[in-house]
């Protein structure tokens, strides 16, 4: 999709610092939330919960990334 020459390009809009750490802290509560509860202690249904504990892993990371990236100066 090529804007056409007399279309002003509008630049893209980037989170601010409290944004990032806002989005960080409430990405790490939602993957804390992911492992500690919906994570069953059974081991017969362990298996089958292991995506569910994966995808607390990568939230609960992906959240420490933009919080350290929104708290740097």
């Amino acid at each position: 999709m090529d804007a056409s020459p007399g279309t002003p390009v509008r630049p893209r809009r980037s989170l601010s610092r409290n944004q990032k750490i806002g989005l960080g802290l409430l990405l790490s509560f939602i993957g804390l939330f992911l492992i500690s509860i919906l994570l069953p202690t059974a081991p017969g249904r362990f298996a089958t919960d292991l995506p569910v504990a994966a995808a607390g892993i990568l939230v609960l990371w992906i959240g420490g990334i933009l919080m350290g990236n929104g708290s740097r100066s």
